[in-house]
C-alpha cells in the first residue's frame, strides 16, 4: 500500500510537467554585446555565435533560426530566416513578444509586450496588450524604450548559413521595459509578405493576420534572461526530486522498522 502511495506521488509531481509543458528555450548569459553591429544581419562570424540557437524546420521547407542571449540588462534576439531569398522591404517583418506574467491569459494584457521591425528599417514599434480591439489582438502602440534597438536587414557572405541573401532581424530589448523574471512567456516570428505566411516559434501557432500574435497561452517559455541558466530542465529537476522523495520515505520506513526488531 505504501509503495502504491509513493508511485502515485511521483506521477502527480512529474506528469503535469510532461503533459502540459510548453516549448522551451534555455537562453545564455553572453559577453561581448558591445561588439554587436546593429545592421540587421550577421556582420561577422562570432557576432551571434555565443547565444542559444533553436532552428525550426517547417513543412514547406523553410527554416528559421531563433538565437537568444542576455547580459542581465537586455534580452538579445536574432531571427535568421535562412530560406527566404525573395523579400519585400517595409513589408516583411520580424516580431518578438515577451511577458513576465505566467498566468497565460487568452487575450494579451498590459504586461504583454511585442516589438516589431520591418525589413530595411531601423525604427522598431512597441506594442502593449490590454487594448480594447480584438481586431488588433488587443495590442496598442506605445512609445519605445529609449534603449530599444531592432533592425531588419538582408544577410551577406558573413552569415553562418551561407552567402545567399535572406532576411534577418536583430533585437536588443531592455529588461526594464518588460519586467524582470527568470522565466518569460516568449513568442517570435517572421512574416513573408510574398507568400503571406508567418513562421514562428513556437511553430504553427499563429494566423497570418497583422499583427499575427497568438494568445499568450500558446507562447513558449524563455528561461532565464536575468539569472544564470538552470542546470537541468524543469521536468528533470522534478523527476530527481520525486526519486529523492521515494528514497527518503523508503529509508525512513527501514530505520523505523529496525528500531523495533
Amino acid at each position: 500500500m505504501k509503495k502504491l502511495i509513493i508511485v502515485l506521488i511521483m506521477i502527480i509531481i512529474i506528469y503535469p510537467h510532461f503533459a502540459f509543458a510548453q516549448p522551451q528555450i534555455f537562453t545564455t548569459l553572453r559577453g561581448g554585446t558591445d561588439s554587436i553591429v546593429w545592421d540587421g544581419k550577421w556582420s561577422y562570424l562570432q557576432e551571434w555565435k555565443p547565444t542559444t540557437e533553436n532552428i525550426l524546420q517547417f513543412n514547406d521547407g523553410n527554416e528559421l533560426s531563433v538565437k537568444t542571449g542576455h547580459d542581465r540588462q537586455n534580452l538579445y534576439v536574432f531571427l535568421d530566416f535562412i530560406s527566404e531569398e525573395q523579400f519585400k522591404k517595409k513589408s516583411d517583418y520580424g516580431i518578438v513578444c515577451v511577458t513576465a506574467n505566467k498566468t497565460m491569459e487568452s487575450n494579451l494584457q498590459k504586461d504583454d509586450y511585442c516589438f516589431l521591425v520591418a525589413l530595411g528599417s531601423y525604427n522598431p514599434l512597441t506594442f502593449q496588450g490590454g487594448g480594447d480591439l480584438a481586431a488588433t489582438n488587443y495590442l496598442v502602440k506605445i512609445q519605445n524604450d529609449p534603449n530599444l534597438i531592432a533592425v531588419g536587414g538582408i544577410s551577406d557572405e558573413h552569415d553562418r548559413y551561407g552567402g545567399s541573401p535572406h532576411t534577418s532581424y536583430e533585437f536588443k530589448i531592455p529588461i526594464k521595459a518588460i519586467g524582470s523574471s527568470d522565466i518569460y512567456n516568449f513568442y517570435a516570428a517572421t512574416y513573408d509578405a510574398k507568400t503571406n505566411k508567418v513562421y514562428s516559434w513556437p511553430q504553427n501557432v499563429t494566423s497570418n493576420e497583422f499583427p499575427s500574435v497568438p494568445s499568450p497561452a500558446e507562447w513558449g517559455e524563455l528561461i532565464s534572461p536575468d539569472k544564470t541558466l538552470p542546470e537541468f530542465p524543469w521536468p528533470l529537476v522534478m523527476m530527481i526530486f520525486a526519486f529523492s522523495l521515494t528514497i527518503f520515505i523508503t529509508r525512513r520506513q527501514f530505520f523505523t522498522k529496525g528500531q523495533f526488531v
